[in-house]
């Protein structure tokens, strides 16, 4: 289920003495993806078509139909019809006490630079119809995300120390990360404007329980990093 619908989800990492050598684990068997480079959700579109046979393909008009589901006189249920998996989604994570990009280590003949790092990122629910959504109505109306035991708080913080270390001929950045479940559903509407719709290829991705993740992306001075610095 892959709603293109921005609930903030913020994992932040503050200042506490706490040093990490090495990233946070994320969960080994997910497939870890560049947040900053992925466009999984519009890779495909959403398409409403009413019961007089009328179709239609902007996003905002899907939309418009999905929020039928949000009346007690309509009747909707939702269908996976793609299971796409589950992934850890990251970002690189802005200094916020230093208002810095990358720690840069890149000078000749220095030392190990080392900083504890407080840093922000704010994650979302999202899907491919271009607008926020209710969460209850997705949870409560169309089951979406309601089986992973979801909360209904648009937002979540995940707070903690990261002391990150940057060797010589290196740079590096905090990284933060959510793991995210990916679904393409179908959508059908009884009821409503002409009596009836069905919706299909609609995405969703939605934050798992407990599923924030913190870690370091160190990269030597030649690479480029996951923002593309």
């Amino acid at each position: 289920m892959t709603f293109r619908y921005r609930a903030g989800i913020a994992a932040a990492a503050s200042a506490m003495a706490l040093a990490v050598a090495a990233p946070t684990a994320s969960a080994a068997s997910l497939q870890e993806i560049n947040g900053h480079t992925d466009n999984w959700l519009n890779e495909g579109s959403a398409t409403v078509t009413y019961d007089n046979g009328t179709t239609l393909t902007r996003q905002a008009d899907v939309l418009e139909a999905l929020q039928q589901c949000g009346s007690l006189s309509v009747s909707c249920a939702s269908t996976t019809t793609q299971d796409a998996g589950q992934v850890t989604k990251w970002y690189d994570a802005e200094n916020q006490d230093l208002g810095t990009g990358p720690i840069d280590n890149c000078a000749p003949n220095g030392n190990d630079i080392t900083q504890t790092i407080t840093a922000l990122h704010t994650f979302s629910w999202g899907w491919n119809i271009g607008a926020s959504v209710d969460v209850t109505l997705v949870k409560d109306r169309l089951g979406i995300g309601a089986s992973a035991g979801f909360t209904q708080s648009h937002t979540e913080t995940s707070s903690g120390a990261v002391g990150i270390t940057v060797k010589t001929g290196q740079k590096g950045m905090l990284k933060m990360g959510y793991d995210m479940d990916r679904k393409v559903t179908d959508v059908s509407i009884q009821g409503g404007k002409f009596g009836g719709a069905k919706i299909t290829g609609l995405r969703t991705e939605t934050p798992l329980p407990g599923g924030k993740r913190v870690g370091q992306d160190i990269v030597t001075c030649d690479q480029k990093l996951l923002n593309g610095r």
